[in-house]
């Protein structure tokens, strides 16, 4: 059967590009377009992914789907998975399902039909309906999240990562440290997240300050009320999502109180909404685009499909100086 790769040899282009020009996107010349399609026309190339499907018993389709996630941190994943698969010549279809199971379900069922070479999950469990729904021959791996279980995933060590980033901020000596944590039932990301700063608190001798968010930017300014009833005094605020920093970032400067001088503001993922604020969220980071990546390279070589762990990085903007620090602001 003639291959996305022969095409492209023929035609002297990248798969992406075939891919590319086949389904009609945008992103190469005229030049190139009729080169590919005189390759597709002379190696009777056949396009439709279903139609080899049917013939092969998987199409050239990756599903991704984010059921519950923040649309900065899916947007940076779907951007390495999207290039990944181009590059190998796999199309991604994409379902943005919020919390609905109806609709989970309905995106599987579809991607199960079409008899998908694997399905993403971004910040998504693998839970047994899940792979039930799929059937046993399509492959599934999560991304952002890992249940510790050994199950498919690329993700982060979220408890090191969070400790990592209060360590950050105790070393610039702060001891008044609030943490704005995910939903508390999110357990396998929310509590390491927070066990994480609990560990470092508690090594420093601070007494924890806690309060829980959803996660997104609404629940940024309740949050804050609630760390800050509890201590008006917090020179630092560590919350586990940007979204939440930067609501966060946005409250305080409203109440009248400077960031970083008065307080320090840290945030997790480095995602887009990081540079959206003033001044630019201390954040610590997941390599998104990167995860997106491994997990269609996972997903293509169905038999490494264990967890992967990969490398947090804290990144230093504006957001973070030692307490009470004026311009320019050190870091030790």
């Amino acid at each position: 059967m003639v291959t996305i790769r022969d095409v492209a040899m023929h035609a002297g282009v990248s798969p992406a590009t075939v891919s590319r020009v086949v389904n009609g996107l945008v992103g190469y010349s005229e030049e190139t377009r009729e080169r590919v399609e005189e390759a597709v026309r002379k190696l009777s190339y056949e396009t439709d992914s279903l139609a080899r499907g049917l013939k092969t018993r998987q199409t050239s389709v990756i599903g991704l789907l984010a059921p519950m996630v923040s649309d900065a941190l899916a947007s940076q994943v779907m951007q390495g998975v999207e290039e990944e698969a181009q590059e190998r010549g796999y199309a991604v279809m994409l379902g943005r399902t919020g919390a609905k199971s109806a609709y989970i379900a309905s995106y599987l069922r579809t991607l199960r039909t079409y008899r998908a070479a694997g399905v993403i999950l971004v910040s998504a469990v693998i839970k047994p309906e899940i792979r039930q729904l799929l059937g046993p021959t399509i492959p599934v791996i999560s991304v952002a999240i890992s249940d510790k279980s050994g199950s498919p995933s690329v993700a982060i060590d979220d408890e090191k990562a969070a400790y990592d980033a209060t360590r950050h901020l105790l070393k610039l000596g702060h001891r008044r440290i609030g943490l704005l944590a995910g939903n508390p039932e999110s357990v396998f990301v929310a509590q390491p997240r927070q066990r994480g700063y609990l560990r470092a608190m508690a090594e420093a001798k601070c007494e924890p300050v806690t309060a829980s968010g959803t996660f997104f930017y609404e629940s940024g300014a309740p949050g804050l009320d609630l760390l800050l009833q509890q201590d008006p005094g917090l020179t630092a605020i560590f919350a586990v999502s940007d979204e939440m920093a930067a609501a966060v970032v946005n409250e305080l400067q409203k109440r009248g109180r400077r960031v970083p001088e008065d307080v320090s503001v840290l945030g997790f993922d480095n995602t887009s909404t990081a540079l959206h604020v003033h001044p630019p969220l201390s954040t610590m980071a997941q390599p998104l685009e990167e995860m997106g990546r491994m997990a269609v390279k996972k997903l293509l070589r169905s038999r490494d499909l264990g967890p992967r762990i990969m490398p947090h990085k804290l990144i230093e903007r504006g957001s973070t100086a030692p307490p009470g620090a004026q311009p320019p602001y050190p870091h030790t």
